[in-house]
């Protein structure tokens, strides 16, 4: 096991990883939990296979919510809540999430709304999780006009990760968590392209066991950004890279057409074909990394989905300033912030996107 360290302003967390630690779980959550009641919240898909079981080993009461994005909204959220009240839950209180990016992003929102805020612990269960959702405290959920608008920086207290669950992942969830890896490593390519090009692959073909070293490298990518910024107000913005088209790909979808990571994957490759065009990338540096992409292919298709419909979740993206959506856009050896992209041109980009086979390749973008 290797324990990392979380920074969110003056507070300090441990990012607990290594595989089969979740045996250990209740001795790793006891400096978080002890004395306290504990409440463990999962879903459909997780439940079956870790949450119930963790809820028993920690003596926890238990809710299991309906899986997916699409339930990632307000009457979700209100369900927990009124079972936290149900079950008299108060300040001292713990709340673990045991899940993906969707039941740790909204319960930890129910945490930080909950009494005005309650501590919570993460359990990542997937790939996209463990990488980004369980770091760097932002919590929410979705409305239907726009990903995430609805939220909270709130920490988890500890968060537990355990590579070997990733053996339970379908291999579609597998490649949505690789995108999110992908795009560490564009951003932090010094520290990440050397592991990322020997892992990759086989972690793509469903190999779990050779995560380990690609959850560890991009945890210490995220949280080293993460305290430098907590409130995104400067540096953390990298980390945006690919999510203003990807959320906007995701609601033009109705958050069920795409996986997070598979809507991400488009807006890499979009943000790769800008930065070729303004010359902060070559063509073949940008076809390298659009042949990395190629690993999480087939992607679904945007048939259907013209500009006209992804432009309006794009200019709500919950990053917006003074009316302005700013882009983020890779260069050689990390990225450009805040990049101002006009309409026209980002129409174009996304209509060569459409023309893409979702099998690839992808370097034929460029």
């Amino acid at each position: 096991m290797m324990t990392l360290e979380l920074h969110a302003g003056a507070e300090k967390a441990p990012y607990h990883v290594g595989e089969g630690i979740l045996a250990d779980l209740p001795e790793l959550a006891t400096p978080h939990v002890a004395g306290r009641q504990v409440y463990v919240v999962s879903d459909t898909n997780v439940g079956p296979l870790y949450g119930s079981e963790i809820s028993e080993r920690l003596h926890a009461a238990y809710l299991e919510l309906p899986a997916d994005e699409e339930h990632k909204q307000w009457p979700t959220l209100e369900h927990v809540l009124r079972w936290l009240v149900a079950h008299e839950a108060d300040r001292q209180s713990v709340l673990v999430a045991v899940g993906g990016g969707v039941i740790t992003d909204l319960v930890g929102f129910a945490a930080a709304v909950m009494l005005r805020g309650i501590p919570w612990l993460a359990v990542p269960t997937t790939l996209l999780g463990m990488v980004d959702a369980a770091v760097g405290g932002k919590t929410g959920i979705d409305l239907d006009v726009g990903k995430n608008l609805v939220g909270a920086f709130w920490p988890p207290r500890a968060v537990i990760a355990d590579p070997l669950v990733l053996a339970t992942l379908h291999l579609r969830q597998m490649r949505s968590g690789l995108a999110e890896v992908i795009k560490s490593a564009m951003i932090a390519p010094s520290a990440l392209e050397p592991v990322l090009d020997s892992h990759l692959a086989p972690v793509a073909a469903g190999n779990p066991l050779r995560a380990w070293e690609l959850v560890v490298g991009c945890v210490r990518v995220k949280a080293d950004i993460v305290s430098m910024d907590e409130r995104e107000s400067g540096p953390r913005q990298a980390l945006n890279l690919g999510h203003t088209l990807g959320h906007g790909i995701e609601g033009a979808g109705e958050f069920r057409r795409f996986l997070h990571g598979e809507a991400v994957a488009w807006g890499l490759l979009a943000a790769l074909r800008l930065s070729r065009d303004r010359g902060l990338l070559s063509t073949a540096e940008a076809q390298t990394w659009a042949e990395r992409i190629q690993n999480l292919a087939p992607l679904p298709d945007l048939e259907g989905l013209p500009w006209d419909s992804v432009a309006p979740f794009v200019a709500r993206d919950k990053k917006r300033q003074g009316g302005r959506v700013g882009w983020v856009l890779p260069r050689m050896g990390g990225v450009v912030l805040d990049v101002a992209i006009g309409e026209r041109e980002a129409a174009a980009v996304y209509e060569a996107l459409a023309l893409l086979p979702p099998q690839g390749p992808f370097s034929s973008l460029f």
